[in-house]
């Protein structure tokens, strides 16, 4: 966050810079259109950078600890010891309703997970959302200000 912010604040200051110029030399209308490409690129990558933190978070939520995987295998082990004593006929009846129990608990157990990683999804597609559309806001103001800059040079 701290590089995109430090990017941004380089590329105002890199068109800022190019506006202050003189205004009817030829050379400038140059260098101000390509200072607005460059910045128009720069917004749009900033886009793509965006949605490419988003996924790894994403990702890295769904595989926090206690994840459904680590659950699932969790729960394969006990029912499987379990199953094991049915097989061997150790406390048959005691292990049936223990499986149960177990399957219950587990059942609880991923729907806590779901709504944990919904909850933390949510927050963060709530952030690329703000993001986004500060991005989406500063593209739009460079690419009219590009658009302007060729208008008036033509």
């Amino acid at each position: 966050m701290k590089t995109f912010v430090l990017s941004t604040l380089i590329s105002v200051a890199a068109l800022g810079n190019s506006f202050a110029s003189t205004p009817n030399d030829p050379s400038n209308d140059k260098n101000t259109v390509t200072t607005l490409k460059e910045t128009a690129a720069f917004h749009q990558q900033n886009m793509v950078v965006l949605y490419n933190q988003y996924d790894l978070a994403e990702a890295r939520i769904k595989a926090s600890r206690g994840n459904h995987a680590e659950l699932e295998r969790d729960h394969k082990f006990f029912v499987g010891v379990y199953e094991q004593d049915i097989a061997d006929g150790i406390r048959v009846e005691q292990s049936k309703k223990a499986i149960e129990e177990i399957n219950a608990r587990y059942a609880k157990l991923h729907a806590e997970r779901d709504a944990y990683e919904a909850k933390a999804i949510a927050k963060l597609q709530k952030h690329l959302q703000v993001a986004l559309k500060k991005e989406e806001k500063a593209y739009a103001k460079a690419k009219d200000a590009l658009a302007e800059t060729v208008t008036a040079a033509r």
